[in-house]
């Protein structure tokens, strides 16, 4: 089925709902919240059937906000703690689940390294004060804590 063209239906099919999230869900993971937006503007709202959608995509073990949580972090490896959960409880994910996925605080410093890495080419880190702000705020915004930012930029 193509769903990328096709207008919105008048009723949310329980059958139609399902395909469109099963195509979603091929082509990329999404938390539960996300889908629902999905749904909601594909489909005139019917919070029935889009609920039993989820519930037969989680039994068939085709969306998982687990598995999505575990996917995003390790597909953002030069992210920050803070930054994982500001995206996170965006796309819905509970803090709780959150907070259980989340690299440990060891590896924020490796994970700042490695950003900070590949931002520098390999060099190290400039002397030049204004060079090394700019660093500081490159790590700040990719959500690393104060802290790890003093730590790798020798502030």
């Amino acid at each position: 089925m193509n769903f990328s063209r096709q207008k919105k239906p008048k009723i949310a099919d329980a059958r139609q709902v399902f395909d469109y999230a099963c195509w979603l869900l091929a082509r990329r993971n999404y938390s539960q919240k996300e889908l629902l937006e999905k749904f909601n503007t594909r489909f005139i709202p019917n919070e029935e059937v889009f609920i039993a959608a989820l519930e037969k995509l989680q039994k068939l073990r085709l969306q998982s906000d687990e598995n999505f949580t575990g996917a995003f972090i390790r597909s953002h490896p030069g992210w920050g703690r803070r930054r994982l959960i500001i995206e996170l409880k965006r796309r819905g994910i509970e803090e709780e689940m959150i907070e259980d996925s989340l690299p440990s605080e060891d590896s924020e410093v490796d994970r700042a390294r490695e950003a900070l890495g590949r931002k520098l080419k390999g060099e190290k880190v400039p002397e030049d004060f204004k060079e090394r702000q700019k660093l500081s705020a490159f790590l700040a915004r990719r959500g690393f804590d104060l802290d790890v930012i003093r730590e790798l930029v020798r502030f």
